[in-house]
């Protein structure tokens, strides 16, 4: 037993320490979208050579500007031991004064050659000359300079697959060196001066310029000048460090911002469908989904949109369950008369008796007719509005035809129509607009006495903009608390003296129902003088 709580511990901690590390689809493409800009940049870094090239340049001009000025200098003074006539020659003092030109332990390199192509003086082989060296002793490294020298490397090679340096001449040091050797040299002897980029067996860079030494038009050999590139390399080094280092800091916030994009994100949508998949297996037709925190954002408007569809399915559900417990109400009485009518009619052998029964069968049939035809357009409704686009329709003109066209039929009516002189557009469909008319003028007929007026006055309201037409009987009113309960199926409070059955309790239902699905409005209420007046408003085109 201890080891089984041992061991459900450890899976729970398992479980937390693993549980940030599980990655959506929908973060691992936020991740992947905010990141790929940086790796272009880092592909962009290693492969764009501009700033290595603007430091090669620059090398360059310098180097060239030193090797001029050692050359001009070289070249006077051997006008000063030439003075009776000039030679196409360099002498060996050349070197006695190249030395103190260029700098003892300079990192420049400079060689003379003369116009045949030897080689007569070499900064790095100074003969005899010695030299002075100092003795230092190597300093210890931190381990944030070897992971400076690691970075650098690994930057290099990365970068080595998109550079030009692969195409560099390889520079060999030979013992004996000549004019012929340096293609640059022999371009100085013939009187120009050229540039040449090498690369050395280490893969560090060496520049060089040769420049002929001259005097006047007399070229009196040429003068080569070299550097190694190291500097430019460690310039390099620092730019690549500190871009990565800018890289690696941008990429830790990128990836910390995206984490925190696709959880704002995924969780909501990961709770709401969650909640929604609950709402699913849950029988309870009551139960609600469950809403996110307040959020001002569109996740905050799905949850609401969500939110409220569920409540309008279940709103439907319910009203359908309502509904066919309300038919199969309806039905049952009509089917219990005809049974007990059909057992009793076989009973009975008075021919009279047989014939009533046979009319409340009749009846009865009438009834289940009657009713389930109007249960067929009540259930048909929303489908057949919704699917239909509505149609600009001149309700007055609409309203008169009706009128016209009803006045023959209830001829024991007065149906008194008020309306303006101009249109009253609204959007709708005309067929169902009649339908809801014939309703309500038949439920005025039937509670109005003969030769009583039912008007119809028909007004538009501004604000907000609307079709108002009320529908006015003499009949006995409705009572207050029945005002609302007269819209519901099945209910029916017919007069005094007219036959049960004829009326299925379902017109004034659909009647609200149509004008509801129209984006109006139907409403029941009481004159003051007496009688009902129903209230149909309707939105302006």
């Amino acid at each position: 037993m201890f080891v089984e709580s041992i061991k459900r511990a450890f899976n729970r901690a398992a479980a937390m320490l693993l549980a940030p590390l599980r990655m959506s689809r929908l973060t691992a493409r936020i991740m992947a979208i905010m990141v790929f800009p940086l790796s272009i940049f880092l592909v962009g870094l290693l492969s764009i050579d501009q700033y290595r090239t603007t430091l090669i340049q620059s090398e360059f001009i310098a180097l060239e500007r030193q090797g001029f000025t050692l050359a001009r200098s070289l070249a006077l003074a051997e006008a000063d031991r030439d003075q009776q006539f000039a030679r196409r020659r360099l002498s060996a003092e050349t070197m006695t004064h190249l030395l103190p030109l260029v700098g003892l332990g300079s990192s420049l390199r400079a060689r003379v050659f003369q116009p045949n192509g030897l080689l007569l003086a070499d900064t790095a082989r100074p003969g005899r000359l010695r030299i002075p060296v100092e003795v230092k002793r190597r300093e210890d490294r931190s381990w944030l300079g070897h992971t400076r020298d690691h970075l650098n490397d690994a930057m290099n090679k990365a970068s080595s697959f998109f550079s030009f340096a692969d195409d560099l001449p390889i520079y060999v040091e030979r013992r004996r060196q000549r004019a012929d050797h340096f293609p640059e040299v022999l371009a100085a002897l013939s009187g120009e001066p050229r540039r040449a980029l090498r690369q050395d067996a280490g893969g560090e860079l060496v520049l060089s310029v040769a420049v002929p030494i001259q005097d006047l038009r007399l070229v009196r050999g040429a003068l080569l000048v070299s550097i190694s590139g190291g500097k430019i390399e460690r310039e390099l080094a620092n730019v690549n460090i500190a871009f990565l280092q800018l890289f690696l800091i941008v990429l830790m916030v990128t990836i910390g911002l995206s984490l925190y994009l696709a959880r704002s994100i995924t969780r909501p949508i990961s709770r709401l469908a969650s909640a929604a998949d609950q709402l699913r297996r849950s029988g309870d037709t009551s139960r609600r989904l469950q809403q996110l925190p307040q959020r001002n954002d569109e996740i905050g408007h799905l949850s609401d949109a969500l939110l409220a569809m569920t409540d309008e399915l279940q709103r439907r559900i319910q009203a359908t369950a309502a509904f066919a417990a309300d038919v199969a109400h309806e039905i049952k009485n009509p089917l219990s008369s005809l049974r007990s009518a059909a057992e009793t009619i076989s009973l009975i052998k008075d021919p009279a008796q047989q014939q009533k029964l046979m009319n409340v069968i009749l009846q009865d049939v009438s009834r289940l007719d009657r009713l389930i035809t109007d249960i067929s357009q009540a259930s048909r409704v929303d489908t057949e509005i919704i699917g239909q686009d509505g149609e600009p329709i001149d309700f007055a003109a609409l309203l008169d035809n009706f009128i016209q066209l009803r006045r023959q039929s209830f001829a024991n009516h007065k149906l008194v129509l008020v309306k303006p002189e101009q249109p009253i557009m609204v959007v709708g469909q005309d067929g169902r607009i009649v339908q809801v008319l014939d309703n309500l003028l038949s439920n005025a007929v039937s509670f109005s006495p003969k030769g009583a007026e039912i008007i119809f006055d028909l007004s538009i309201k501004d604000s907000p903009a609307q079709a108002v037409l009320q529908i006015l009987d003499e009949g006995p009113g409705i009572p207050e608390n029945r005002l609302e309960t007269v819209f519901h199926r099945f209910y029916s409070e017919r007069p005094k003296g007219e036959s049960f059955g004829d009326h299925s309790g379902l017109g004034l239902s659909i009647a609200k129902q149509i004008i509801e699905g129209h984006g109006g409005s139907l409403v029941a209420s009481n004159r003051d003088t007496g009688g009902a007046c129903f209230t149909l408003t309707l939105p302006l085109a």
